[in-house]
């Protein structure tokens, strides 16, 4: 049941966007985005939108890599330790990307309303 939730959230994360991490900042909130791209212009918007891509996609990759190790893992031992640190790790991608994807989905917003 994990392995079909992870692979669903692979497959969404693939299908969203696209990244790198250069420039961007998934400690931010989206609200806080919000209130930067009143001051910025349509360009640097685009811009910013350009680096959360890279940088979804540089950690959807980095989470189908990590997928892809926990179910070579045979079923006996998915309870050892090795099969519990990359469900740490899917989990703290997991978690990232979602901030990174609501981060440039805040620029979206924001590039929607100049």
């Amino acid at each position: 049941m994990k392995k079909l939730f992870i692979l669903g959230m692979m497959a969404c994360s693939m299908i969203f966007l696209a990244g790198c991490g250069e420039g961007v900042d998934e400690n931010k909130t989206p609200a806080q985005i919000q209130s930067e791209v009143a001051n910025m212009d349509a360009e640097d918007i685009q811009a910013m939108i350009a680096k959360y891509q890279k940088a979804i996609e540089k950690k959807a990759a980095e989470l189908k890599a990590e997928a892809d190790k926990l179910a070579e893992i045979p079923l006996t031992e998915q309870l050892g330790d090795e099969a519990k640190a990359l469900r740490g790790n899917i989990e703290e991608l997991t978690s990232s990307l979602n901030k990174l994807k609501a981060n440039a989905e805040a620029y979206i917003e924001g590039l929607k309303k100049k």
